[in-house]
């Protein structure tokens, strides 16, 4: 779909990236950036609660800039939903609490 950016991660998933959660100014950057998390991460967290998987794809994008994707099944197919640039380290603390690193 046009408004739609897809990437594939290490682990073999194709992820559906909505172009819709950035803003127009940053359109240009955002969408590379978005799409090399999800294929070139750093760090991804699996984790499952009441039933649903999530995976955390966490990456630099910048020299002082980072972006944490989470991707949830729904429509059939591995969506991300949400997008937080710069998390904090107790925000990555927590998921990794909960879940379990698989790359």
């Amino acid at each position: 779909m046009p408004n739609e950016v897809v990437a594939i991660d290490p682990l073999g998933k194709t992820i559906y990236l909505p172009r819709t959660s950035y803003t127009e100014n940053e359109a240009a950057e955002i969408y590379d950036d978005a799409a090399t998390v999800v294929e070139k991460p750093a760090l991804i967290i699996e984790v499952t609660e009441n039933g649903e998987t999530q995976f955390y794809y966490f990456r630099s994008v910048g020299w002082n800039s980072t972006l944490l994707i989470v991707a949830r099944f729904m429509n059939e197919r591995w969506e991300a939903y949400e997008f937080v640039k710069n998390a904090a380290s107790e925000l990555l603390l927590s998921v990794l609490k909960r879940g379990k690193q698989v790359f």
